[in-house]
């Protein structure tokens, strides 16, 4: 397996990319890979929440309201802001 990684990328997406890394004072290819990295980050991140880790907070003791009530207060508390003052 290659060390390296060599793409093309299409000219007007090429121009995007080279004035968004010499905006941020960067090469084209440094600005990439930072893109990329931040990416991959955010991806593993994300990727790492689980149905399994959601049912088990779900369980866990205190407050669980129905998101009927929720709403239902929040529309209450809006329409209380929006409504005339005497």
């Amino acid at each position: 397996m290659a060390d390296t990684l060599t793409i093309s990328i299409p000219a007007p997406l090429a121009d995007e990319v080279r004035a968004a890394a010499e905006a941020r004072g960067l090469t084209p290819e440094e600005y990439v890979r930072e893109q990329i990295t931040g990416d991959l980050a955010f991806e593993a991140e994300y990727n790492d929440l689980s149905w399994e880790e959601d049912l088990r907070r779900f369980e866990e003791p205190g407050a669980n309201a129905l998101a009927e009530d929720v709403f239902a207060e929040i529309r209450a508390r809006l329409e209380a802001r929006a409504a005339p003052r005497k």
